[in-house]
C-alpha cells in the first residue's frame, strides 16, 4: 500500500492507537513508518510492525466486524515482502508435518 497515502496514514495511526503503541521488545513508540498493512479484505487486516529501533517485527491481524485483534507477539525474522509472498499459499496439514517429521528423523545430519 502506498504509505504517503492521507487514508493509509490514517489507518495505520489507527493501528498503532487501538493494537500496539510500544514494541514488546524495547518499549520504543511506533511511528506510522513502523507499519505496513500486508492484506486488507475489508473482513480482516493483516498489520507488520517493525521496531525502527531494535528492529524487532511483530504481526497482528484485525478482524474489523467483530473489533477483534489478535496480535502475535513473537519477534519473527520474516520481513513484510516475505509475509505478503507465503500469504496465498495453502495450510499445511497434520499429515504434512508428521510426513516431513519422519523424513527428518532417518536423517542422521541436517545441514542447512
Amino acid at each position: 500500500m502506498d504509505s504517503t497515502d492521507p487514508i493509509t496514514i490514517q489507518r495505520k495511526q489507527f493501528f498503532i492507537d487501538s493494537i500496539a503503541r510500544f514494541c514488546d521488545k524495547c518499549g520504543t513508540p511506533y511511528t506510522v513508518d513502523d507499519i505496513n498493512i500486508v492484506q486488507n479484505t475489508g473482513m480482516s487486516t493483516i498489520i507488520h510492525f517493525s521496531c525502527h529501533n531494535c528492529k524487532s517485527k511483530h504481526i497482528a491481524t484485525l478482524v474489523s466486524p467483530l473489533g477483534v485483534t489478535q496480535r502475535v507477539p513473537l519477534n519473527t525474522d520474516l520481513e513484510e515482502s516475505e509475509i505478503s509472498r507465503f500469504l496465498p499459499q495453502k495450510g499445511f496439514s497434520t499429515q504434512d508435518v508428521l510426513d516431513v517429521y519422519e523424513e527428518l528423523k532417518k536423517q542422521k545430519a541436517i545441514k542447512v
